[in-house]
C-alpha cells in the first residue's frame, strides 16, 4: 500500500504516513513513532515520488527522441538505404526491378537464388552455359548491391543513429512504466487528483499511448481517482 500521508487532523491526530497508520490499527503502537507535523518537514510521499519519477522519465524520453529525430533528419535520404536489382526478361532477379533496403535482406535473397540455381541444374532444368551465366550474374550484381547497401548502412552506423534509436526505445518503455505507476496511484487530496489527471493527460499525449492503455487499466485508474483516503 502506498506510503502516502493520510489526513488525520480531523480526528485530532498529527499527520502520520500510511504505514504508521496501519501499525497503529494492528496494535503496533510502540513500533509506530508518531511525530507532530510541526516538528519537521515530512519526507516526500510516495505520491510525490511517483509523480517526480514520471516527469523524469518523460524528460529523458523527450531528450532521446529529439536526438534520434535530429540524426535522422541530418541523414536525409541516406536514412533509407536502397539498391535496386536490374530487371527484365533476362534478369535473374525479376522481370521488374527489385528494390532492397538492407544488406541482410539482399544477402538472404542471393542465398535463396543460389540454392534455386543449384537445384534447377541438378534436376536437369538448366544447361551448363545457362548455369554459369546465372551464377556469374548473381555474384557480380549481388556483390555490387551488397557493397552499395553496406556503404549506406555504415554511414547510418557512424552517425550514431542506432545508439540513439535504442536509447529512445529504452526511454519510451521507462516512461510507459512510469505512466502505469501513476495510473494506479491513489490520491489523498483534490490537489493530488488534479495533479494525477494532468500528468496522465500529458504523458498519454506525449507518448502516443492510444494503443497501450487497455480497458482494465483505465478502470483501475478511474477507480483510484474516486477512492477516498
Amino acid at each position: 500500500m502506498p506510503n502516502t500521508c493520510v489526513r488525520a487532523a480531523a480526528e485530532g491526530l498529527p499527520n502520520v504516513n500510511r504505514r504508521k497508520a496501519l501499525a497503529l490499527l494492528s496494535g503496533g503502537v510502540a513500533a509506530a513513532v508518531v511525530t507532530p507535523a510541526a516538528a519537521s518537514l515530512p519526507p516526500p510521499s510516495t505520491f510525490q515520488d511517483v509523480m517526480a519519477a514520471c516527469r523524469t522519465a518523460e524528460d529523458r524520453y523527450a531528450v532521446c527522441q529529439a536526438r534520434e529525430t535530429s540524426i535522422a533528419e541530418a541523414l536525409g535520404n541516406g536514412f533509407f538505404p536502397t539498391w535496386t536489382a536490374p530487371g527484365g526478361a533476362s534478369s535473374i532477379w525479376s522481370h521488374k526491378p527489385m528494390a532492397f533496403h538492407t544488406s541482410a535482406s539482399l544477402e538472404a535473397e542471393i542465398d535463396r537464388k543460389h540454392a534455386g540455381i543449384e537445384a534447377s541444374f541438378a534436376q536437369g532444368g538448366m544447361n551448363k552455359p545457362a548455369y554459369d551465366r546465372w551464377k556469374r550474374d548473381l555474384e557480380e550484381q549481388g556483390g555490387k548491391g551488397l557493397a552499395a547497401l553496406r556503404e549506406q548502412e555504415a554511414v547510418i552506423e557512424a552517425s550514431g543513429y542506432h545508439d540513439a534509436y535504442d536509447k529512445c526505445d529504452e526511454a519510451f518503455f521507462e516512461a510507459r512504466e512510469a505512466f502505469r505507476a501513476v495510473m494506479v496511484l491513489r490520491c489523498e487530496t483534490i490537489e493530488e487528483v488534479r495533479a494525477k489527471a494532468a500528468c496522465l493527460i500529458r504523458v498519454y499525449k506525449g507518448l502516443g499511448l492510444e494503443l497501450e492503455v487497455d480497458g482494465d487499466a483505465f478502470v483501475a485508474c478511474m477507480t483510484s481517482l474516486c477512492e477516498e483516503a
